[in-house]
């Protein structure tokens, strides 16, 4: 089994894992909590995953390596998983939730910080396995949405179990990348802010990413006041995610041709293009030819972050880099923006997705400095 597939099939029993989780305000609901209550539940796991990262990823440095610490984070979180069947009451709850949140945080970035270090060894192509991720994530979505539909909410905590204790199994057969421990030192991951190209490639990301808050938190009730089906609904969604996995499996050419300053110029004018659309309710084909958009949006801003942290950070850094990058430029911003379109959405409907356009376009200011960071 090459390298590429062992670690695509991890990344695929996360991401089946990831897709699951969406599901957890259902079962909760289901278990009587008010919409308060849940709230507070996904606030305080989300809160933990950005407090928590970084120190993951701390430890995958000073050890040298990633594997062992993801299978202690994946089984962990399938244990978790499992506890919620057993546990009853809003206290036990938070603190399952809060538990997963500190264990699954370590997971993606160190995922991603392997997959980068192995396709800098010349060892995967980043790009088609990181878009194993991406459809199984998808089809996961699909799978567990037809699944609960016909017989209840209470399989999504075996469900999440299954697709984390996968993860760990998984873990066993995992390349490592030859990085050399990193040595101990104070304020090691602040330290990385001092480095111009990558405190600009976590602010890009902020502003862009931060800016899909209100597509993940509102888009669908958004939609479906302007009377579409939830079938439509989950196309549209479907279709932004296939235009993502096209572009990490098949755009290397354009990737290395735009480099990391001219993906993340796209993905911020795409950002003004899109939210804008998408505020003024446009008919549904209009709307069908926005999604598509989400390849550049989402997947470039994504592949130029990774381009950046690949290049410029030292690689005995590499997995608390990415740690950080996913807590303040992911975690962070995206809470924040759906506090904020909360808020707006509940007063304006959908021109919420307006203040998404200036957040992601504001990007485009630091394009310049970005691209003489990374000469």
């Amino acid at each position: 089994m090459t390298a590429a597939t062992r670690v695509a099939a991890f990344l695929g029993a996360y991401f089946a894992a990831n897709a699951i989780n969406a599901f957890m305000p259902l079962w909760f609901a289901d278990r009587g909590l008010s919409a308060a209550s849940i709230g507070q539940i996904l606030g305080a796991a989300a809160l933990l995953r950005v407090l928590s990262g970084p120190g993951w990823g701390n430890v995958a440095d000073r050890l040298g390596r990633r594997r062992p610490v993801l299978f202690v984070a994946a089984f962990a979180a399938a244990g978790l998983g499992a506890s919620y069947v057993a546990a009853t009451g809003f206290l036990p709850l938070l603190l399952i939730a809060a538990g997963q949140g500190i264990a699954a945080s370590a997971i993606n970035p160190l995922a991603d910080s392997l997959a980068l270090a192995l396709a800098r060894e010349g060892r995967i192509d980043y790009g088609p396995v990181r878009a194993v991720g991406s459809a199984t994530f998808m089809a996961a979505t699909a799978a567990a949405g037809w699944l609960l539909t016909r017989i209840g909410s209470w399989m999504v905590p075996w469900l999440l179990a299954a697709g984390y204790g996968a993860a760990a199994i998984l873990t066993a057969f995992l390349p490592e990348a030859a990085t050399p421990p990193a040595a101990p030192r104070a304020f090691a991951g602040l330290m990385l802010f001092r480095n111009r190209a990558f405190r600009l490639a976590v602010g890009c990301t902020a502003l862009i990413q931060g800016a899909h808050a209100a597509y993940y938190g509102f888009a669908a009730l958004f939609w479906r006041s302007q009377g579409y089906s939830d079938t439509v609904i989950g196309l549209l969604i479907a279709e932004g995610i296939v235009a993502e996995i096209l572009l990490f499996a098949k755009g290397r050419r354009l990737v290395e041709r735009l480099g990391p300053a001219g993906l993340t110029a796209c993905a911020a004018g795409a950002s003004v293009v899109r939210w804008t659309m998408t505020a003024f309710a446009p008919p549904l084909p209009i709307l069908a030819v926005v999604q598509i958009v989400h390849a550049a949006t989402f997947a470039m801003q994504h592949l130029s972050a990774m381009m950046v942290l690949t290049r410029f950070v030292p690689t005995e850094r590499a997995a608390t880099s990415q740690a950080l990058h996913a807590a303040l430029g992911y975690g962070a911003p995206t809470g924040l923006m759906m506090l904020l379109s909360g808020w707006l959405y509940a007063r304006y409907g959908g021109l919420a997705f307006l203040a998404m356009a200036v957040s992601g376009g504001a990007a485009l200011f630091l394009v310049r400095p970005l691209s003489r960071a990374v000469r």
